[in-house]
């Protein structure tokens, strides 16, 4: 249970940390190491990393649109079939949610098979 929260708030942090310098696709390597450095259960890796990437793009997002005032995510709401700003954030953190979980469960098989010493 202790390396579920870790793998989380590593998750969380190390995004958040490397938000700015970044692409947006490093939510997945950042969330292989962290299923590699935190092993558990596959189940509980898949979890973590999807709840820990869930919260970093969520709040990522809220920040960013209420820093503009809502105005980029009305418009794409509107690309969209008329999704409101809600569910575009919601959108966005799903997104995110699938990336980082995905991400910890490659760490979590990556470990599995190279981590191991031959006997």
């Amino acid at each position: 249970m202790k390396n579920t929260w870790l793998l989380l708030l590593f998750v969380f942090i190390s995004g958040h940390l490397c938000h700015f310098g970044l692409p947006w696709w490093a939510l997945v390597p950042l969330s292989a190491l962290a299923g590699w450095l935190f092993p558990q259960a596959a189940w509980r890796s898949v979890l973590a990393g999807f709840a820990g990437g869930l919260l970093l793009w969520t709040t990522n997002a809220l920040w960013l649109d209420i820093a503009n005032a809502g105005l980029l995510s009305g418009k794409v709401g509107t690309l969209f079939m008329g999704l409101s700003r809600s569910q575009i954030l919601l959108f966005t953190g799903l997104l995110g949610g699938l990336l980082g979980g995905l991400g910890a469960l490659t760490g979590r098989w990556a470990r599995d098979v190279f981590g191991k010493s031959p006997n």
